[in-house]
Order: structure tokens, then C-alpha cells, then sequence
């Protein structure tokens, strides 16, 4: 019996963000640094106005809806929309289409922090009744995705705050070497929360400046929405002309419960560790980390210093400079940027001013960084609770 690890690659990419539908105009908008943070709707007496966030654009959704074939007007919950859009994309992108072969027996893991948020906050608020929602169970998530690619295998959703999308990656990657299957549809995606938008306005993690990541005078995360989904084939299921973005190394997952909010340095460098062991690599073999940067003091502060010690030679990005925090998607945009990162051998920039970078952080800001030779690249993800899952890709040629 071979002890050869069974070999992953991601051979499609779908996404929906606050950049658009589809995965063009968010590696778009990542290149250009352009963000779109409009000013949220106070949601109680005393919330501050003037508090920034991101939505998918009106026209997006509209795009969404279209191909997944809802009618106008008809009731759709927006975590299944922007998951479900996300993932048939991806499949054509993988050059399959639902109900393929490829994709009957398929994998689907879709890891989501708030599930159902738009269903259930109008159910309590008495917007709308439970069956007009049409019910805010999560699973309901990854069921819809997989009857929408026609895949008939194992079914779920994980829940790990805003590590999901990277731990249901672990998963994917686990039933797929253990033979479970050889194709899994997985990534991520929430909603706009009024209940995170609250809880983060209580906390003052949010305000009017935008999300500046590893800068000096950062202070705001900027919360978000959308989903990001990747087609995730063994070596042996790939057929003729596929042209894999990435291969998966590895998805490391570690919790260290340590704090119900803040994160745990042990913790954090734990889970590297973890991650490169599992990958194989020495931290000098990463050329590249998409950083989780949300921006807040105590998250960048942890990231930025371990960045420092162990990773002095890798660039450094933090996406959610440009398109904001996509909750438990936000590993999966991670993912994405970093598999498009490897195909287009180009590191897109953070929206920040040089000048104000912290110290000794290789930063990437102003232009998008060309790397001729990118091999190697990590895409991390943390979330309250102390949940931390990193995922390391290689570039398949």
C-alpha cells in the first residue's frame, strides 16, 4: 500500500464580494486597490453614523440570482445565493457542469460564521415569518450547493467564526486523501449581519475610518459580505486540458480557546507551525502570506510580529484592505487571491500608505508585486474564540 500524501489541486474559482459578481472583478479590485465602503444604516439609537462597511453591489446579487434561475421577486436567503453563485461558477470554471460525473459523488464543505443571518434576524424581528424565509438552518447552506451542482455525496457546514472557510478546507482535504471521494466543492460565505454589526459597534471594533491592515495609525475592522467556493480535485481525477491554479499543501487547524475575543500569540504561532509541518516546507519556503489583517491593533500586532520573526523573506498582502472583512468567508476570498496570486504570478497590493507600515514588515503596498518564480503561498485565517486555520498552496507546474 502506497504512503505517498494523495495529491490536491484547485481546479475552478467562483466568488461574489463587494467587488462583483465573479472572480475577475475582485482580482480586479485586489490589483487596483480599490475599495467600495459605503456608510452602514445605524441599526439602533446610539450607534455611531458614519460607520463603514462593504455589501455586494445590488447588480451583483441581481447576477447571481439570474444564473441560479430565481424568479424575480421570489424570496431567497442571501447566504445560499452568494454560496450557491460561488460554487456553480466554480465548477464551470473547473470546465465540469452540474450533475458532471466528476461531481455526483463530490465533496461539498462550505464553512460560514453566520449561516442564515438575513433569515433568522427577520424571523426575530417580525419581518418576515419562518416559512416565508423559507427556515435559517444552516446546512440548508450546503445542501443548496449541492443540488445545485449535482452532487449527491457527503453534505455539511462548518462553523468556526472567521477561520470556516479555511477549516472546511482541513475537511476537504482530509475525506479526499482518506479516498472518501476524489472532487470537493468548498470554500465559505456569510451574509450581512446586523447581529455582527451590533455586536462589533458594542465592542467599537468598527467606525468611519477604513480597515488600514499592519498601518500604524490602523483602528477599524471593516465587516463585510460574500462567499468564495474552490473546485478541489485528486491528481487522478483531473482530466485533459484542466490547467490546475494551485496545489493544496495543507489546511492546518488549532484552537486555543485562550479568549473570547482577543487571539493568543501561542496560539497563532502554533498553528504556523502546524501549517508548515504539514506542508512540508521551512517558513523560508513561503514566498507569500495572504495575512487574516483585519486591521484591529491586537490581530495585526500578533500577525505582523510573527511575520517578522519567522517569515522575513515572504511578501506580505492583506485583502481585506480592499474588499473588507467576509466574516467566515474570509478565508475562502483568501484562498481565492492566493490561487489567482500563483496563476498570474503577481501579489496584489494592501490599500495603505507605505509610509505608515509597521516596522520591518515586508509589506506589499502601491502596486501589485510581480514574482516570476512564486512557488509557495499561505492564506491564514482567525476568528474569535481562539480559532486559527492556515492553508498553504504550491504552484502546480
Amino acid at each position: 500500500m502506497s504512503t505517498t500524501p494523495v495529491r490536491l489541486f484547485v481546479t475552478g474559482l467562483g466568488a461574489i464580494s463587494p467587488a462583483g459578481a465573479g472572480v475577475a472583478p475582485l482580482w480586479d479590485d485586489l490589483c487596483t486597490g480599490t475599495s467600495r465602503f459605503t456608510e452602514l444604516t445605524p441599526l439602533y439609537p446610539g450607534m455611531k453614523s458614519g460607520v463603514l462597511g462593504a455589501r455586494v453591489p445590488k447588480d451583483a446579487r441581481e447576477t447571481a440570482l439570474a444564473r441560479l434561475g430565481v424568479p424575480a421577486g421570489a424570496p431567497a436567503r442571501t447566504a445560499s445565493v452568494f454560496a450557491e453563485y460561488a460554487a456553480v461558477t466554480a465548477v464551470a470554471d473547473a470546465g465540469l457542469r452540474p450533475g458532471d460525473e466528476a461531481l455526483r459523488n463530490a465533496v461539498v464543505c462550505v464553512g460560514t460564521s453566520d449561516g442564515q443571518a438575513d433569515a433568522l434576524e427577520d424571523a426575530v424581528a417580525g419581518r418576515r415569518g419562518v416559512a416565508e424565509t423559507g427556515g435559517f438552518c444552516s446546512f440548508s447552506i450546503a445542501d443548496g450547493v449541492a443540488r445545485a451542482v449535482g452532487a449527491t455525496g457527503p453534505a455539511f457546514v462548518v462553523q468556526n467564526t472567521c477561520a470556516s472557510a479555511n477549516v472546511a478546507l482541513s475537511c476537504a482535504l482530509e475525506m479526499l486523501r482518506a479516498g472518501v471521494a476524489d472532487t470537493a466543492v468548498v470554500g465559505g460565505c456569510d451574509p450581512y449581519s446586523e447581529k455582527n454589526i451590533i455586536g462589533f459597534s458594542s465592542l467599537q471594533a468598527i467606525g468611519p475610518a477604513p480597515c488600514r491592515p499592519f498601518a500604524r495609525n490602523r483602528r477599524y475592522v471593516t465587516p463585510s459580505e460574500g462567499a468564495g467556493i474552490l473546485v478541489l480535485q485528486t491528481e487522478s481525477a483531473l482530466r485533459d486540458g484542466q490547467e490546475p491554479y494551485a496545489e493544496l499543501l495543507a489546511s492546518a487547524v488549532t484552537n486555543d480557546a485562550g479568549h473570547p475575543t482577543a487571539p493568543d500569540r501561542a496560539g497563532v504561532a502554533a498553528c504556523h507551525s502546524l501549517a508548515l509541518a504539514e506542508a512540508g516546507l521551512e517558513a523560508d519556503d513561503i514566498d507569500v502570506v495572504f495575512a487574516h489583517g483585519t486591521g484591529s491593533r491586537a490581530n495585526d500586532a500578533i500577525e505582523g510580529e510573527l511575520f517578522t520573526e519567522r517569515y522575513p523573506r515572504a511578501a506580505v498582502t492583506a485583502i481585506k484592505g480592499t474588499i473588507g472583512h467576509l466574516m467566515g468567508a474570509a478565508g475562502a476570498a483568501g484562498a481565492v487571491a492566493a490561487c489567482l496570486s500563483l496563476k498570474n504570478r503577481l501579489v496584489p497590493p494592501t490599500p495603505v500608505d507605505p509610509a505608515d507600515v509597521e516596522a520591518g514588515l515586508n509589506l506589499v503596498t502601491g502596486a501589485p508585486l510581480a514574482l516570476p518564480d512564486l512557488r509557495h503561498v499561505q492564506s491564514n485565517a482567525f476568528g474569535f474564540g481562539g480559532n486559527n486555520a492556515i492553508a498553504v498552496f504550491r504552484s502546480p507546474a
